[in-house]
């Protein structure tokens, strides 16, 4: 008989406990590296979708010409002004051959997240007309179509801007206000506070998801007076 070399029981044993352990170990490690991700993932879309939310309403109320909402001295979660139109007569364009425009911004219930709310940006340009210069200047009715945030008619550009809209209590709950007590000083500022507050508990995930908050804080002034 020919001797052969073999492992003993107790080798055996040793090396399924090392390898058990090495599986274990590996195994927690790509679960704590895949959540780490997914955290990171979700708090960049959140932190952006905000940027961008902000930036949106920076670049168009700059260069607004009439403010409507909120009114002065008060809050809200609608933001709605034009571009182009005279704050006092309503006629427009008030530049000859730059497209006259209104712009809303609004808040409205998630239609699939229970319990969450989006912010919308609709925005169309008005018909064209005859400067506020000319003999017979075009009037702008002062009318946005938006019989419902959120869902667009015909005519106009609906924009999804940001999910899990949490307002922030700093200003009474409301995303908008022209309110001096709020910083919004002078009749043409208004005070943007967007905040964004991803829940884990409440999308029915444990303790191992951590929340994400997100807020960006700013005081908007347009380019002309407004009364």
């Amino acid at each position: 008989m020919k001797k052969r070399v073999g492992f003993t029981l107790v080798e055996l044993v040793l090396a399924v406990f090392i390898f058990s352990y090495i599986a274990a170990s590996m195994a927690t490690i790509y679960s704590t590296t895949n959540r780490h991700m997914f955290q990171n993932y979700r708090r960049n879309v959140i932190k952006g979708n905000v940027m961008i939310a902000m930036r949106a309403i920076q670049n168009n109320l700059t260069v607004a010409t009439r403010l409507d909402a909120p009114t002065p001295g008060n809050r809200g979660n609608v933001l709605a002004f034009a571009t182009n139109v005279d704050q006092l007569t309503a006629c427009y364009p008030l530049a000859a051959g730059v497209p006259a425009a209104w712009h809303y911004f609004c808040l409205a219930n998630d239609p699939l997240i229970a319990g969450s709310r989006n912010l919308y940006y609709h925005t169309a340009q008005l018909p064209g007309g005859s400067s506020c210069g000319s003999a017979a200047p075009s009037f702008w009715n002062g009318v946005y179509p938006v019989p419902t945030c959120g869902a667009g008619i015909g005519g106009q550009t609906v924009t999804l801007l940001m999910r899990h809209v949490s307002p922030s209590a700093d200003m009474g709950s409301v995303l908008f206000s022209r309110v001096n007590a709020d910083g919004a000083v002078g009749v043409g500022s208004v005070r943007v506070l967007l905040r964004s507050f991803w829940q884990a508990s409440s999308r029915g995930l444990g303790a191992a998801q951590r929340d994400v908050d997100f807020a960006l804080d700013s005081v908007i002034t347009m380019n002309r007076a407004t009364n």
